[in-house]
């Protein structure tokens, strides 16, 4: 597969040159100036400077660098995971929920389990709280966009000041569509208190093999209502902070797989398989994706796409690896890269490209 050009941009203007050195040594490996950097974000948390913990993520050069950043930023968010000298610990986690919707009529799903406690016995039972102490979640499904609003200084005062600080983040209802299957993505927000030296719940729970089963069934169970097929699938619980981002990949991938099947079977009942593109393009107000066009050279009116939004800290590499692979695995042989940023609109005004669209701009690569 050729290789994909990346659209997004990197690297404002550094404002302070000395952190800029630092973070594109940091990208490096280098453990002085993670040290360094380190401490400084812990200076800015103290101080609640959180928007100069934000300028320098946009000063990062290259995905790299902006993705070893937030993993800086998260982990000094993190009290325990920064390392205190306290006996116990309190961890904050969202655990990631993708949701599969297949509605006959137009439904809303309620933003609130009705029974958190079978889902908080349900990961005692099977091992997945280990040591954790006081284990607890919300009842609330909340959205990924509330997880963004969150600030590093946000989590960094939760861990510290668990039994008084505000912390109540808002559950967001599924407006479940008629018509074909929709995804949707949801987080269970906690918390749990453990020994310092003990593995914490993001660890003890890593492996899904054993809960998330048993979890699917019961969030089914509690979500069902008439006329509305619904399939949950959790996935391993992330740092407060990286929830976001780690539930919009997993989202994406169910999201990809769902359109690709769907419209590869829709194709070959009418013409036969699609002409596949693959092209990368900046979006007007600064933003970036990934676009997969399917269309036929034998019907002009066939034309169905996908978008993936590209975020700073996503793998292009592992994106389009996941893309080729399971086109592969639906035996779809024609799949063409386009190996130039193409802009959000195409001169024709489409968002996705035809056959012969594809066949024009391979010419110009």
């Amino acid at each position: 597969m050729s290789q994909l050009p990346d659209p997004r941009r990197y690297g404002a203007p550094a404002v302070n040159e000395k952190l800029a050195l630092l973070i594109d040594r940091n990208a490096r490996g280098d453990a002085a100036a993670r040290l360094e950097l380190l401490a400084w974000m812990n200076q800015c948390l103290e101080e609640g400077r959180d928007r100069e913990m934000v300028d320098a993520l946009r000063q990062a050069a290259s995905q790299s660098a902006y993705s070893a950043l937030w993993d800086l930023v998260c982990r000094a968010a993190d009290r325990s995971a920064s390392g205190t000298n306290a006996a116990i610990t309190v961890r904050l986690f969202a655990l990631p929920i993708v949701l599969v919707t297949a509605a006959r009529s137009a439904a809303v799903v309620c933003g609130a389990l009705p029974d958190i406690d079978e889902i908080r016995t349900l990961l005692e039972r099977h091992g997945a709280v280990g040591a954790t102490k006081n284990f607890g979640l919300s009842n609330a499904l909340c959205s990924a966009e509330a997880l963004e609003r969150l600030k590093p200084g946000d989590v960094y005062r939760w861990s510290a000041e668990w039994a008084s600080a505000p912390r109540e983040i808002a559950p967001h209802a599924i407006a479940a569509s008629a018509g074909r299957e929709q995804v949707h993505l949801r987080f269970l927000v906690g918390a749990g208190i453990a020994p310092q030296d003990a593995p914490s719940f993001l660890e003890t729970a890593a492996h899904i093999g054993a809960w998330g089963l048993p979890l699917t069934r019961a969030l089914v169970r509690q979500l069902a209502q008439p006329a509305l097929d619904v399939l949950a699938m959790p996935r391993p619980p992330v740092g407060l902070l990286k929830a976001a981002h780690s539930g919009r990949c997993a989202e994406l991938e169910v999201a990809f797989d769902l359109f690709v099947s769907n419209t590869v079977r829709t194709f070959r009942s009418i013409v036969g398989d699609p002409a596949v593109a693959i092209s990368a393009h900046r979006v007007n107000g600064g933003g970036a994706e990934l676009r997969v066009s399917m269309s036929s050279p034998l019907d002009d009116t066939l034309l169905e796409g996908f978008r993936w939004p590209l975020h700073p800290l996503d793998d292009l590499e592992r994106i389009t690896g996941t893309v080729s692979a399971l086109l592969r695995d639906c035996r779809v042989s024609d799949v063409r890269v386009i190996g130039i940023v193409l802009p959000e609109r195409l001169e024709s005004g489409t968002l996705f490209l035809r056959a012969d669209d594809v066949a024009q701009f391979a010419a110009k690569h």
